[in-house]
């Protein structure tokens, strides 16, 4: 199955089981509350998701209806519910879903271990969930933080001039998601633009620098293994382009050369006349153009129809 679009960037990131003194709901009453962070660079519904208590959701024989009985329903319609990019939400975990979005139907207990989780809008497909320890201090929260040492997310026990509802807890500034990160960074990809022609020019320098460096070294090794025999080479070469002849070559060219010579001081070379001559010659196309010319234009007609 295909979890919905972003759902999976929504996590449970803090909750406060015993509210004597801290966060209060709409109407000014302290209850147990549970916080939701969107772990995105993007903006993302929460609408239409699930929030449990009830650890008997685990329970694979379960149908889906049977599954979301047990479940408390985020509903649909509010603004509120549309997380912005590293966006926090509120629930407040006091049975009394008639007083609005933010409420839930089941009620958190102090003293007792309690297990929660998120469910999307199939109520089969669980995005997230947690186990509350049950020595949960007076108005401290069980939060998730991020680990530099184990680069992971731990949960563990914030006291009260610590938690943090509706907001970033203290020490969470992993980024989950780089890809969104750099998106959000630069929208207009010009970054990305830059980086990516400077790796492709940095790759040309290497290759044209390589190649040169190869040409050299060849050219040195070349050089080396000829040693002195370069003088030699060079006069073989001149000799082998000189035009050798034997002797009934030299015959030869030495009675055109004389002749030509003959030629040019008894001045007995050919005369042209200056005059281009050109013979028409007949064409089937020349006989046709004559014989529409006589034709009258109503025989022409008939003739070009044929």
């Amino acid at each position: 199955m295909v979890m919905g679009q972003g759902l999976e960037n929504f996590k449970l990131n803090e909750v406060v089981v015993n509210n004597t003194k801290g966060l209060v709901d709409e109407y000014g009453e302290h209850s147990a509350w549970i916080e939701i962070a969107n772990t995105s660079w993007s903006s993302t519904n929460l609408s239409g998701c699930y929030i449990t208590n009830d650890p008997s959701v685990l329970n694979k024989s379960l149908t889906a209806p049977e599954r979301i009985a047990k479940m408390s329903l985020i509903p649909i319609g509010d603004a509120r519910t549309e997380l912005a990019p590293k966006g926090h939400l509120t629930f407040f975990a006091d049975g009394k879903p008639n007083l609005g979005t933010l409420h839930t139907n089941f009620v958190i207990l102090p003293g007792k271990k309690t297990f929660l989780a998120l469910y999307e809008g199939n109520g089969v497909k669980m995005i997230d969930c947690i186990d509350i320890p049950a020595n949960l201090p007076a108005n401290s929260s069980w939060a998730r933080f991020y680990d530099r040492k184990t680069d992971g997310y731990v949960w563990m026990t914030c006291d009260s001039t610590k938690v943090t509802p509706n907001s970033a807890n203290d020490n969470t500034v992993k980024k989950e998601d780089k890809v969104s990160e750099f998106k959000a960074k630069d929208p207009h990809g010009i970054a990305m633009t830059i980086l990516g022609m400077g790796i492709v020019f940095f790759c040309l320098i290497l290759l044209c620098v390589f190649f040169n460096i190869f040409g050299f070294v060849a050219q040195r090794l070349a050089k080396k293994d000829k040693g002195g025999d370069d003088g030699m080479n060079l006069a073989v070469s001149a000799s082998h382009s000189m035009p050798t002849f034997l002797d009934d070559d030299r015959t030869v060219y030495a009675a055109v050369i004389g002749l030509a010579l003959y030629e040019f001081e008894q001045e007995a070379h050919d005369e042209e006349s200056d005059v281009i001559t050109i013979i028409p010659k007949a064409s089937p196309w020349r006989s046709r153009e004559l014989e529409m010319k006589k034709l009258p234009h109503k025989q022409i007609s008939q003739y070009e129809r044929s």
